[in-house]
């Protein structure tokens, strides 16, 4: 039961940790947006980011779905 309640705190604690990154490439990206034009290399870091958001994604929606099937209902 000890081990459980620590995976769980591990998993709440990761997820904090993944969605507080995706935030923040959220707002870098956001404020890539606020410019008229990109120069090339912030074309690729918008790309780079919106990769990198998306994997950020991935993993939070598969670690919530993990962590929905071992709740106990």
């Amino acid at each position: 039961m000890q081990k459980l309640m620590q995976e769980a705190t591990d998993q709440e604690a990761l997820l904090k940790r993944l969605r507080a990154e995706h935030r923040a490439l959220e707002a870098r990206l956001q404020e890539l947006e606020k410019h008229l034009s990109l120069t090339a290399q912030e074309q690729i870091e918008w790309v780079e980011l919106k990769k990198r958001k998306l994997a950020k994604r991935d993993q939070i929606q598969k670690l919530e779905r993990r962590f929905v099937r071992a709740s106990p209902d």
